[in-house]
């Protein structure tokens, strides 16, 4: 339970995007009986889910890369 509570914390923004986005789709399952008209109302929620995920992710990564050090590589001279 430890590694999920890490989890949580270090993603809660993804996890209550991604909770919400399961409340929602269950709802569209058990009110909508028509299976085309349930993709139609479902795929947007998995893709709004998938568009948040990627752009708080790229925020976490650039803030982790502006930390480390450029490594200098020497170059040699070919003769």
């Amino acid at each position: 339970m430890k590694w999920l509570k890490k989890i949580y914390k270090e993603n809660k923004a993804i996890v209550w995007a991604g909770g919400i986005a399961a409340v929602l789709s269950i709802g569209v399952l058990l009110k909508i009986k028509d299976e085309v008209t349930r993709f139609t109302l479902i795929m947007p929620l998995f893709a709004g889910f998938i568009l948040f995920s990627i752009l708080i992710t790229a925020d976490d990564e650039l803030e982790d890369d502006q930390e480390k050090k450029p490594v200098k590589r020497d170059k040699k001279k070919k003769k």
